[in-house]
Protein backbone atom coordinates (compact mmCIF):
# COMPACT_ATOMS: atom_id res chain seq x y z
CA UNK A 1 0.00 0.00 0.00
CA UNK A 2 1.01 3.47 -0.61
CA UNK A 3 1.01 6.26 1.85
CA UNK A 4 -0.58 9.62 1.38
CA UNK A 5 -0.35 12.89 3.26
CA UNK A 6 -3.06 15.31 3.86
CA UNK A 7 -2.20 18.43 5.54
CA UNK A 8 -5.25 20.90 6.58
CA UNK A 9 -5.60 24.81 7.94
CA UNK A 10 -8.99 25.54 9.29
CA UNK A 11 -10.44 28.64 9.84
CA UNK A 12 -12.83 30.20 12.60
CA UNK A 13 -12.35 27.37 14.88
CA UNK A 14 -11.73 28.71 18.80
CA UNK A 15 -11.16 25.36 20.67
CA UNK A 16 -8.62 22.68 20.11
CA UNK A 17 -11.26 20.34 20.70
CA UNK A 18 -13.14 21.70 17.71
CA UNK A 19 -10.15 21.21 15.41
CA UNK A 20 -9.43 17.61 16.55
CA UNK A 21 -13.25 16.83 16.07
CA UNK A 22 -13.14 18.22 12.36
CA UNK A 23 -10.01 15.91 12.25
CA UNK A 24 -11.50 13.17 13.15
CA UNK A 25 -14.44 13.72 10.94
CA UNK A 26 -12.20 13.81 8.04
CA UNK A 27 -10.47 10.40 9.34
CA UNK A 28 -14.01 9.13 8.94
CA UNK A 29 -14.49 10.25 5.71
CA UNK A 30 -11.91 8.78 4.48
CA UNK A 31 -12.23 5.23 5.60
CA UNK A 32 -7.99 6.09 7.51
CA UNK A 33 -7.36 5.41 11.40
CA UNK A 34 -7.59 8.60 13.69
CA UNK A 35 -3.89 8.91 13.45
CA UNK A 36 -3.14 12.94 13.13
CA UNK A 37 -1.20 15.87 14.44
CA UNK A 38 -2.87 18.93 15.11
CA UNK A 39 -1.00 22.48 15.85
CA UNK A 40 -2.28 25.75 16.17
CA UNK A 41 -1.71 27.57 12.68
CA UNK A 42 -0.70 31.15 13.56
CA UNK A 43 -0.93 32.56 10.49
CA UNK A 44 -4.22 32.83 10.84
CA UNK A 45 -6.66 33.85 13.84
CA UNK A 46 -8.90 30.80 15.56
CA UNK A 47 -6.43 28.27 13.07
CA UNK A 48 -5.14 24.76 13.36
CA UNK A 49 -2.79 22.68 11.31
CA UNK A 50 -3.81 19.09 11.11
CA UNK A 51 -1.82 16.73 9.23
CA UNK A 52 -3.15 12.93 8.50
CA UNK A 53 -1.43 9.99 7.44
CA UNK A 54 -3.22 7.33 5.28
CA UNK A 55 -3.27 4.67 2.61
CA UNK A 56 -3.81 4.14 -0.47
CA UNK A 57 -4.95 0.69 -1.34
CA UNK A 58 -5.15 0.74 -5.07
CA UNK A 59 -1.82 0.80 -6.67
CA UNK A 60 -2.85 0.42 -9.84
CA UNK A 61 -4.97 3.73 -10.00
CA UNK A 62 -2.76 6.06 -7.52
CA UNK A 63 -4.29 9.34 -9.25
CA UNK A 64 -7.81 8.06 -9.26
CA UNK A 65 -8.05 6.92 -6.08
CA UNK A 66 -6.38 10.28 -4.61
CA UNK A 67 -8.77 12.39 -6.50
CA UNK A 68 -11.36 10.41 -5.18
CA UNK A 69 -10.44 10.51 -1.81
CA UNK A 70 -9.87 14.27 -1.74
CA UNK A 71 -13.43 14.53 -3.25
CA UNK A 72 -14.75 13.42 -0.70
CA UNK A 73 -14.05 16.50 1.44
CA UNK A 74 -14.87 19.32 -0.93
CA UNK A 75 -13.90 20.42 -4.67
CA UNK A 76 -12.50 21.77 -6.51
CA UNK A 77 -8.64 20.79 -6.07
CA UNK A 78 -5.56 21.68 -8.43
CA UNK A 79 -3.79 18.32 -9.59
CA UNK A 80 -0.62 18.05 -10.33
CA UNK A 81 0.52 14.53 -11.76
CA UNK A 82 3.77 13.28 -12.61
CA UNK A 83 3.82 10.68 -14.92
CA UNK A 84 6.93 9.16 -15.10
CA UNK A 85 6.49 8.84 -11.13
CA UNK A 86 3.02 8.14 -11.09
CA UNK A 87 2.82 10.34 -8.24
CA UNK A 88 0.04 12.83 -7.74
CA UNK A 89 -0.35 16.45 -5.33
CA UNK A 90 -3.61 18.03 -4.91
CA UNK A 91 -4.17 21.41 -3.85
CA UNK A 92 -7.25 23.22 -2.25
CA UNK A 93 -7.93 26.83 -1.70
CA UNK A 94 -10.83 28.27 -0.11
CA UNK A 95 -13.16 30.16 -2.19
CA UNK A 96 -16.66 31.48 -3.43
CA UNK A 97 -16.57 27.98 -5.93
CA UNK A 98 -16.19 26.32 -3.52
CA UNK A 99 -18.16 22.89 -3.02
CA UNK A 100 -17.99 21.24 0.50
CA UNK A 101 -19.38 17.30 0.95
CA UNK A 102 -20.83 18.28 3.89
CA UNK A 103 -21.53 21.65 5.93
CA UNK A 104 -18.87 20.55 8.76
CA UNK A 105 -16.00 20.91 6.87
CA UNK A 106 -16.68 24.47 5.47
CA UNK A 107 -14.33 25.28 8.14
CA UNK A 108 -11.09 24.22 5.49
CA UNK A 109 -9.48 26.96 3.98
CA UNK A 110 -6.28 25.57 2.63
CA UNK A 111 -5.47 21.72 2.43
CA UNK A 112 -2.33 19.63 0.29
CA UNK A 113 -2.64 15.59 -0.63
CA UNK A 114 0.53 13.89 -1.51
CA UNK A 115 1.74 10.55 -1.99
CA UNK A 116 4.44 9.60 0.13
CA UNK A 117 7.44 7.94 -1.55
CA UNK A 118 8.25 4.29 0.40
Amino acid sequence: MTKFRLTLVTENQKSLEKGKKFAELICGTLHCKNVYEISKYEKFKNSYRIEIIGQVADKKNLVAESIELTDRICSPWIVTYERQKNCVELIFNKSDLCNFRKAEFNVLTWANFRLENE
